[in-house]
C-alpha cells in the first residue's frame, strides 16, 4: 500500500500567503525554478523536517518496503527544504541481509530538483552518522533517474533515518511542487548464497573426470565494490588451470553498471592473469588458461572494474548471477620437457637431416604458451632451403578456445651473434644485411620497425634477426582461411641453427589458447638449381637473335610479391598483410646480349610455368625486374639505366604506341593451357620492342621472379625470346593474319617500347 503525507496550505491570519513573483501570472506548479523566482501556488506542509520528529511523528515513519510520497517544496522561510524519515530494521538479519533504498523522481520527465538521500544512524554520541548516501546529480534537461543504494546490513532491530533533499550547492534552491518524489527502504536476502566471501574466499571443491578435476561456483556482485573470492587447490607438476567466469543471462536493459573482471591470484597472492569485459553491454564471458606455478591454495576474485583514477564506487546489481568453473589438467605437451619451451633460452633442439621430414608438435595449452625449437642444421654442400608448414589442428582440447579470433604467429629466426657487446650485436642485427638480410628498403617502414624492433628486444642476447614471419588475420573476413602458415626461406651455408617458433599473439581478452595438438612440418633440402648459377648473384650470360632462345630455371623459395593479387587483405595469395620474409623471392639473374643487332628491335617472349603436384595449377606466374642498360657495359658487366619490372596483366589496356583512350585497348598477354603447365604469351599486338638507344647499350638484364604465389611450392619455368629488326611482321597465334607494327612515331607513339609495372 503507498504512503502519501497529506499536505494543506499555509495559513497566516485566515489567509493564504502568496508570495510576489518575477513569473508571469496567473500562478503555476514549479518545476523548473527555485524559492525566490517561482509562485507554487498552493504549497504543500511540510512536516518531518528535523531528525526529531522523524523518530517521535507517527507520520514520520517508513513502513518496510511499501512506497512514500512526498515533495521537495519551497519552504516559507526561504530555506531548501530537507525531509527526514525514521524505519526500523526486523529481528533475525544475517550477514547475507541486504539494506536496499530506492528513492527519487524516476519516471517523471523533469523536475529542478538534483534529488539526494542519506542514510544515517545515531552514533554513541547522540549525533548522527552516515552509513550510505546517493544523489542524482544531473547536467541541463537530463531525465530524471532514481537514487539506489543496496549494501550489506546485519544489526537487526536498528533504528535508521532517512534524510531526502536537493543536492543544493546552488544559489538558491530547487524545488518541486507537483512532482512527489518516491522512497522505499527494504530488507531483502542477498540472492548470492557465497556471501560474505568478500574477504574468506568460497571454496570449489574439484571433482576428476576423464583425467580433468573439475568444480563450479556461482555468484552476485549485488553491492557496491563487492569482491566476491573463490579459492581452489592445486597439486602436480606442469598442471594447468582453466577458469571461466560467464553468465547465461544477456541483454539486460538497462545494462549492468559496471564491466564485469577478475583476477587469478597464486598461492603467494600474485596475479598470473586478469581480464575485464570490454563494455557493460556484452555477455559475461571471461576464460583463460595458465601454467601453475607451483602446488598450493589458487584465488579467483571477481569484481567490478574500476580505473586508477576511479574515485566513486563500482556499483552493484541484483539482476546478474554469474557463473565459475575452473578445470585443472596436465600440460600434455611432449615438446615441453620439465623446463617448457616457452623461450628462445629454453627452446627445444631438433637435429634436422638434409632433405628430410621433421614434424614439431605441441599444443597451445596457456597463455602465454610460445612453442620454441632450435633446428640444428647438417654440414651442407651447396645452397639450402628450410621449408614449413603448419597442419590442421588435430585431436585434444579439454577446454574451449579461450578466443573466437585466433591470432596465432609463426616466426623464424637467425641469431646474430657478430660484436663484442650487446649493443654492438643488436646494431649488427640492425643494419648489416650480410649478419640480418631483409627485403626491405625503408628501416622506417612495418616491416623494418619489425625487425628492427625485434633486434634490439630487451634481454634477448644473442640478437634475434626475423628470416620470416607469418600472421592468423581471422578478423579479416576474406584471410579466414588463407593458407599462408607456409613458408621456404634460403639458409646460408655458414648458419649452424634456426629458431622456430609458434605461439599466440592476442591482447587482453583475444589472448588464445585452445590446448588442441598441432604439428608443423620442416624440411631442409637441396636447391640444385641455385647451385648451377653464378656465385655471388652474378647473371647468366644468353646472346639473343632472331632464333628463339630458351632459358630454364625454378623459383624455389619465398612467397613472392604480388601484381594482380595487389590487395593483401582480400587474398587469394598465400601473403596476409601483415607478414614478412627476408627473401621475398628467389631471383634467377640474366644477363641478355643483343648479339650486335643495331636500330630498334622487336621483342618476342613467352614463358611456361609448372603445375603444383603435377595438375593441380601454377604455384604462381612470372614477372622480370629489368635493368634496360643505355650506357656502355662496365668492367664487371653492371650498366646504368632504367629499372622496371614487366608483370602480366589478364585484362585489356592501351599499347605503348597508342594514346591511351578506351577504344585503344588491347589484351597483351594470353594464357593458355598444355598439359600441366600453363603458358604465357605476348600477343603480337602488343609490339614489344627495345629502341635503338637500349641496343646500342649490347644487353638488357633480368631477374627472373615469382608474383601472386597461391603456393610456396617450387615454380619450374622456361623463358622464351627472339628480337628482329623493328617494326617486324610478327604471326597472328590465333591464325589470322600476321600483326604488323606501327613505325616509330606512328600514329601518336613517341617511339619504341613497351608498358612496365
Amino acid at each position: 500500500m503507498m504512503q502519501t503525507l497529506t499536505r494543506v496550505a499555509v495559513l497566516m491570519g485566515g489567509l493564504a500567503i502568496v508570495a510576489s513573483s518575477a513569473c508571469s501570472p496567473p500562478p503555476v506548479l514549479c518545476v523548473e525554478g527555485d524559492e525566490e523566482t517561482c509562485d507554487a501556488g498552493s504549497l504543500p506542509v511540510d512536516n518531518c523536517n528535523t531528525a526529531e520528529s522523524a523518530k517521535s511523528d507517527p507520520a514520520c515513519k517508513l513502513t518496510l518496503c511499501q512506497d512514500l510520497e512526498s515533495f521537495i517544496s519551497t519552504v516559507d522561510d526561504g530555506g531548501i527544504d530537507v525531509d527526514f524519515y525514521s524505519v526500523t530494521m526486523p529481528d533475525g538479519l544475517t550477514a547475507r541481509s541486504l539494506l536496499t533504498v530506492k528513492a527519487g523522481y524516476g519516471g517523471v520527465p523533469q523536475t529542478a530538483v538534483n534529488f539526494s538521500v542519506n542514510v544515517l544512524r545515531e552514533q554513541g554520541d547522540g549525533g548522527l552518522g552516515a552509513i550510505a548516501s546517493g544523489s542524482d546529480r544531473r547536467m541541463g534537461a537530463a531525465v530524471p533517474k532514481n537514487v539506489e543504494i543496496t549494501q550489506p546490513f546485519a544489526d537487526s532491530s536498528a533504528q535508521l533515518i532517512v534524510r531526502v533533499s536537493d543536492v543544493g550547492g546552488v544559489a538558491l534552491p530547487r524545488v518541486d511542487n507537483k512532482n512527489p518524489y518516491k522512497l522505499n527502504v527494504c530488507v531483502i536476502d542477498n540472492p548470492d548464497v557465497n556471501e560474505p566471501n568478500d574477504m574468506t574466499p568460497t571454496p570449489i571443491t574439484l571433482t576428476a573426470a576423464n583425467g580433468v578435476q573439475q568444480g563450479t561456483s556461482s555468484g552476485y556482485l549485488a553491492t557496491n565494490d563487492d569482491v566476491d573470492r573463490f579459492s581452489f587447490a592445486v597439486s602436480g607438476a606442469r598442471q594447468i588451470i582453466y577458469t571461466r567466469v560467464s553468465s547465461t543471462m544477456m541483454n539486460l536493459m538497462p545494462p549492468l553498471p559496471f564491466r564485469m573482471a577478475y583476477t587469478l591470484k597464486d598461492p603467494m597472492g600474485r596475479p598470473i592473469s586478469e581480464g575485464v569485459m570490454d563494455n557493460e553491454f556484452l555477455q559475461i564471458n571471461l576464460s583463460t588458461a595458465r601454467l601453475t606455478a607451483g602446488d598450493g591454495t589458487y584465488t579467483l576474485e571477481v569484481f567490478g572494474f574500476k580505473t586508477a583514477q576511479q574515485m566513486t564506487p563500482a556499483l552493484g546489481d541484483l539482476r546478474l548471477k554469474y557463473d565459475v568453473e575452473v578445470r585443472l589438467m596436465p600440460d600434455l605437451d611432449m615438446s615441453e620437457g620439465m623446463l617448457g619451451n616457452d623461450t628462445s633460452a629454453t627452446a627445444r633442439p631438433v637435429n634436422l637431416a638434409l632433405n628430410a621430414t621433421t614434424a614439431l608438435s605441441g599444443r597451445i595449452a596457456y597463455v602465454p604458451d610460445t612453442e620454441w625449437f632450435r633446428l640444428n642444421l647438417p654440414a651442407r654442400g651447396g645452397p639450402t632451403v628450410l621449408r614449413y608448414e603448419l597442419m590442421p589442428a588435430g585431436t585434444g582440447g579439454r577446454f574451449p578456445a579461450l578466443s573466437m579470433i585466433p591470432t596465432r604467429q609463426i616466426r623464424v629466426i637467425q641469431e646474430v651473434t657478430t660484436g663484442a657487446t650487446i649493443q654492438d650485436r643488436q646494431t649488427a642485427c640492425v643494419s648489416n644485411r650480410q649478419l640480418c638480410p631483409r627485403s626491405f628498403d625503408d628501416p622506417n617502414a612495418g616491416t623494418g620497425l619489425l625487425v628492427s624492433g625485434v633486434c634490439r628486444s630487451p634481454g634477448i642476447d644473442p640478437p634475434h634477426c626475423v628470416l620470416s614471419e607469418r600472421n592468423e588475420e581471422f578478423q579479416i573476413a576474406p584471410l579466414r582461411n588463407q593458407k599462408n602458415f607456409v613458408g621456404g626461406i634460403p639458409v646460408p651455408a655458414n648458419v649452424s641453427a634456426i629458431l622456430f617458433a609458434f605461439g599466440d599473439t592476442g591482447r587482453g581478452r583475444l589472448k588464445y589458447a585452445d590446448d588442441r595438438d598441432w604439428s608443423i612440418r620442416v624440411t631442409l633440402e637441396d636447391d640444385p638449381d641455385e647451385a648451377m648459377r653464378p656465385p655471388g648473384d652474378q647473371p647468366t650470360n644468353v646472346t639473343l637473335g632472331m632464333a628463339s632462345s630458351t632459358v630454364s630455371g625454378v623459383i624455389s623459395h619465398g612467397y613472392g610479391k604480388t601484381i594482380e593479387f595487389d590487395d593483401l587483405n582480400t587474398g587469394p595469395g598465400i601473403r596476409g598483410p601483415n607478414d614478412y620474409d627476408a627473401t621475398e623471392t628467389d631471383r634467377d639473374a640474366y644477363r641478355f646480349n643483343y648479339g650486335g643487332a643495331m636500330g630498334d628491335q622487336t621483342w618476342e617472349l613467352s614463358w611456361t610455368v609448372g603445375d603444383v603436384d603435377g595438375g593441380s595449377g601454377p604455384a604462381g606466374t612470372l614477372a622480370f625486374e629489368l635493368l634496360l642498360c643505355t650506357g656502355a657495359q662496365q668492367p664487371d658487366g653492371g650498366c646504368t639505366g632504367r629499372q622496371s619490372v614487366l608483370a602480366p596483366t589478364f585484362g585489356a589496356f592501351t599499347p605503348w604506341y597508342l594514346p591511351v583512350e578506351n577504344q585503344n585497348r588491347r589484351l597483351h598477354f594470353e594464357p593458355s593451357r598444355t598439359g600441366n603447365q600453363t603458358t604465357v604469351t605476348v600477343r603480337p599486338e602488343a609490339c614489344f620492342c627495345f629502341s635503338q638507344d637500349k641496343v646500342a647499350s649490347g644487353s638488357f638484364q633480368v631477374r627472373v621472379v615469382a608474383v601472386d604465389r597461391t603456393s610456396n611450392d617450387p615454380i619450374p619455368y622456361t623463358v622464351r625470346q627472339s628480337i628482329a629488326p623493328y617494326p617486324a611482321s610478327i604471326p597472328n597465334p590465333d591464325g589470322g593474319a600476321a600483326v604488323t607494327c606501327p613505325g616509330r612515331g606512328a600514329d601518336g607513339g613517341g617511339g619504341c617500347g613497351f608498358q612496365t609495372r
